[in-house]
Parts: C-alpha cells; sequence; structure tokens
C-alpha cells in the first residue's frame, strides 16, 4: 500500500521519529486515501507530548485540552497539520479510543504499511459504519460523534450498523449541551453531501434532528435529497416549518446564508396564489425580485412537489416556468412608470415622504397587473382612486 502523501507531511513525521518519537499518519487522511479520495487534511498520531511538540514545532500552536494528551496546529508547506499526542500510553491504546473502525486506521509511511486492528479498511469496502467498541461508549466521551455519524453516511455512503444506530437515539439530549459551531461544521456538510437524504432520514428516526430544528417536517430529507447540492438552498429545504431564525442563531450560521434562506422561505411557495394569468406570471417574477432567487424558490417547489409524488402541483409548476419563459425577464419598477415621482407628487398635492412611496408601489403594482395601464392619463386616473381610498 502507498499513500500520495505531501513530502512537508513525510519530513514533519521524519522529524518526530528522529527525536525517539513514534509517529504515524492516522483517521480520516488514511480512510480517504483507502477509498481514492482527494485527501485534503493530514493529521498525525505520535507519542510526544505537547510540550515537546512545541519544542520541536515553534511555530505550532496548542489547541489540545491538556499538557500531556492534546493537539498542536503544526504550519508546514502542504498546510497545516493536526498532530495529536497518542491517547493513552500506545497507538494501540489511541486506536482503541476512536470512534468509528474507519477512522481508527494508521499508516507507517516508512514501511508502507497499514495498521488496522478494528477491521476499518473491511468496513470501508463494505460502506458499513461500526464504532470502535461500544458505541454508547464512543458517544458518552463525545456526542458530537452522533453528528459525525450522520455526516460520514452523507458524504461516503457509510451506513450505520444496528448497533450503532440504537445507540443514536440516545444522543439527542447529550447533544443539545454541544456548541453550536461544532454542530453546524457536522450539519453543514451533511446537507451538502451526495447521499444527505439517507442521513437526515437516520438524524430525524433517531430524534437527533427534533433537538436542533424542532418542527422540522418529515418529509425534510425527501426534500433536501431533490435539490442540488447548495447548503443555502437545502438548509431552506431542511427547515421549512422549523423556526428558521432561532436554529440558524443557534447554530451560528452566518449572517448572510440566514438571510438568504429566510428570504426564500418567506417566499416560498413561490405559486402561491398565481391564477395562471399573463399579470400573474408578471407577479410572480416581481415578488421573487431577481433571477437567483426566483430559480432557487422554483427548484426548492421542485422538490417539495417530487417528495411528494404531487403531480398535479408538479404540472401547476411546469406551466409557471413555460410562463415565466414567455414573459419579459426585465422587473418593472417605479422608474418604468409613465409618471415621474414629481408629477405623482403634483396629482397627490403633497411633498416627498411615505405617502409617495406608497402611491408608487400601488401605481408599480397596477402596470405589472395590466401594461396598458401605464401611460400617463391612466396612472393619474388610478391616482385619484387611490387617493380617496388611502
Amino acid at each position: 500500500m502507498q499513500l500520495a502523501v505531501p513530502s512537508a507531511v513525510l519530513a514533519l513525521c521524519a522529524a518526530l521519529r528522529a527525536c525517539g518519537h513514534e509517529t504515524v499518519l492516522v483517521g480520516g487522511c488514511v480512510r480517504d486515501a483507502l477509498i481514492g479520495r482527494e485527501v485534503r487534511d493530514w493529521d498525525v498520531a505520535t507519542s510526544a507530548s505537547v510540550p515537546e511538540l512545541l519544542a520541536l514545532f515553534p511555530r505550532a500552536i496548542p489547541i489540545g485540552a491538556s499538557a500531556r494528551h492534546g493537539t498542536a496546529l503544526v504550519p508546514t508547506a502542504a498546510g497545516p497539520v493536526d498532530v495529536t499526542t497518542f491517547r493513552g500510553p500506545d497507538l494501540a491504546s489511541d486506536l482503541a479510543r476512536r470512534d468509528f473502525t474507519v477512522n481508527a486506521m494508521a499508516w507507517l509511511d516508512r514501511e508502507g504499511r497499514l495498521i488496522d486492528p478494528h477491521a476499518g479498511r473491511d468496513d470501508l469496502a463494505a460502506r458499513r459504519l461500526r464504532a470502535v467498541g461500544r458505541a454508547t461508549d464512543r458517544f458518552d466521551e463525545d456526542p458530537l460523534r452522533a453528528l459525525r455519524a450522520a455526516r460520514l453516511y452523507a458524504e461516503l455512503g457509510l451506513v450505520p450498523d444496528s448497533e450503532l444506530e440504537r445507540a443514536l437515539r440516545t444522543c439527542a439530549a447529550p447533544l443539545a449541551a454541544v456548541a453550536g459551531e461544532r454542530v453546524r461544521a457536522e450539519l453543514a456538510r451533511t446537507l451538502s453531501g451526495p447521499h444527505a437524504q439517507p442521513a437526515l432520514e437516520l438524524l430525524w428516526r433517531t430524534g437527533i434532528a427534533s433537538v436542533f430544528a424542532p418542527g422540522v417536517r418529515e418529509d425534510a430529507a425527501s426534500v433536501v435529497g431533490a435539490l442540488p447540492a447548495d447548503l443555502t438552498l437545502r438548509l431552506a429545504g431542511w427547515l421549512r416549518g422549523a423556526a428558521r431564525g432561532r436554529v440558524l442563531a443557534r447554530l451560528r450560521f452566518g449572517k448572510t446564508v440566514a438571510r438568504r434562506v429566510d428570504r426564500l422561505l418567506s417566499l416560498h411557495p413561490i405559486d402561491a396564489g398565481w391564477d395562471q394569468s399573463d399579470s400573474g406570471v408578471r407577479r410572480v417574477r416581481q415578488r421573487a425580485g431577481d433571477a437567483s432567487t426566483l430559480s432557487d424558490l422554483l427548484a426548492l417547489r421542485d422538490a417539495e412537489c417530487a417528495a411528494a409524488g404531487d403531480s398535479w402541483a408538479m404540472a401547476r409548476i411546469a406551466a409557471l416556468r413555460a410562463g415565466l419563459a414567455a414573459s419579459p425577464t426585465k422587473l418593472f419598477g417605479a422608474a418604468d412608470l409613465a409618471l415621474s415621482g414629481d408629477e405623482v407628487m403634483t396629482a397627490l398635492d403633497c411633498g416627498p415622504g411615505p405617502r409617495v412611496g406608497r402611491a408608487l408601489r400601488h401605481l408599480v403594482a397596477c402596470a405589472i397587473a395590466e401594461p396598458s395601464a401605464n401611460t400617463p392619463e391612466r396612472l393619474r386616473a388610478l391616482l385619484v382612486e387611490w387617493k380617496g381610498a388611502d
């Protein structure tokens, strides 16, 4: 077996061994290399303590919980490398305390030899996810491992075995206390994975989804599975019916993502109230506000209809798409009215202010509904009617 390890990572391992420290590549990098997946992060396990690591690599940053058993982030030409002290007296003890068998493999780069005491390679080949030892023990050590199980399912298609799934049902309450940032990192990758649907179904039936997204619908996983692998769009599909503002704040999603998700769901379903007329098509485009939002809203509705198997609604969305394709793509605004703002103020006998804005919005809505109404004479008549009702 050979791994294409960057020379800078090999040099780091050699430097540790030169000082008498047992050193191996371990975890996700070994797993990904075995299945031919691009390795983005290299992890090293060693017998060296954190103080010894810092003495050897002065630019390293300690991120562990203690001086003896912790991690140092070592900068290299190949990117930062996590170097972690063995959890226990030796490598065997370290691997025995890792989360899943597919992550409990090590590689001796000098010998080109795989160390796999828990049959992780066999589990990879079988697309099976098993805990190292008792699953409940591993989750007790770190409840976030429950979400990592879902993420590995979503990204790699590793299906949890029956023991692991049973143990997941005990994780809902402990996960509620995990920092939102840690949850977000795992959940975002789960939502973006090629096997997101079965992974989210796993979170649903084990009760974990309700911890982070109270009110999430039972069909949410199916909707996400029918959407493109866009995180914001899949978040919107997952959070239909949930208290999205609280969920996104709890998980510390950025403002840009939160605002986008909120806008999409505030406009969903895009065909609500559509009367299948030409003016109705124009109102739908105007309501969306821009081409990107319109495209996302249509995709969200397509996914929802597909998940429900609603052929009538699918035909309705197809008709809306056809209408949109045949209608002008330019959005209509106040600048397109046949009356200027000054003329509106003259007609209303008032100066600038909120009333003028309301009048302009009314005229824009009238012109969208009936383009032939966009003449100075007709708009003035509409203003007289509106003035009497305002």
